[in-house]
């Protein structure tokens, strides 16, 4: 039995796209005078940012990258992030029908909450898994088993809802069973190629698959 149903944070539950390709661009041509194709940073979305900034700038740059990056970024949050239409309504349900619920993010712990603050939804959760509480990332299971060992559950009794491929992945070697989000920013035919165990387009309709009351 499903007891427990893990989130990713952007481009699943709030809309962050403009934010994120705004606050790559700033610092590419800013600081690397670079132009990278959209298509390229799209597709990086859910690995860590330092991971993402020794790509363009190489690991001597990463940190000083990662620091102008985040600046830009959670000064223009209030412009650029939107919620993902039925997010909040979908997460009040699940909570009242006795789900735990996790959020399991590459963001940082500042940056995470900041966005779910302003979408409304950082009092749904019973446990989060940001950026620096594990030393390995997604793709690898860490996040999630780290969202397993807060909540003392195994990993058939959990669900992981992401939008990335490495959300999936992520999900797939962490045993639990997978959601792909069918309104992902990073490309519909690579996300049904990891092969999710379910695949919804639109948010709401996780109420028709987990429609228990536990």
């Amino acid at each position: 039995m499903i007891k427990a149903i893990l989130f990713d944070l952007d481009g699943t539950l709030i809309d962050s796209t403009d934010l994120i390709l705004n606050s790559f661009n700033y610092v590419l041509k800013t600081y690397l005078k670079k132009e990278v194709p959209e298509d390229r940073i799209r597709s990086l979305f859910g690995r860590p940012l330092h991971y993402q900034m020794a790509l363009f700038g190489g690991e001597k740059q990463a940190d000083e990258l990662v620091k102008r990056y985040r600046e830009h970024n959670l000064a223009s949050h209030k412009e650029y992030l939107k919620p993902i239409d039925g997010a909040k309504e979908t997460l009040e349900i699940l909570k009242k029908r006795g789900y735990k619920l996790g959020l399991v993010t590459s963001k940082k712990e500042d940056a995470a909450r900041l966005g779910m603050q302003i979408c409304q939804i950082e009092t749904y959760f019973d446990v989060f898994v940001f950026s620096d509480d594990v030393k390995i990332h997604k793709p690898e299971p860490e996040p999630v088993l780290c969202a397993l060992r807060k909540l003392n559950l195994r990993p058939q009794e959990a669900v992981y809802v992401g939008d990335s491929t490495y959300d999936i992945i992520c999900g797939q070697r962490a045993g639990v069973k997978t959601v792909g989000v069918g309104y992902t920013p990073v490309g519909r035919e690579a996300l049904l190629a990891v092969k999710p165990d379910h695949w919804i387009e639109d948010i709401k309709e996780l109420l028709e698959i987990y429609n228990e009351e536990l």
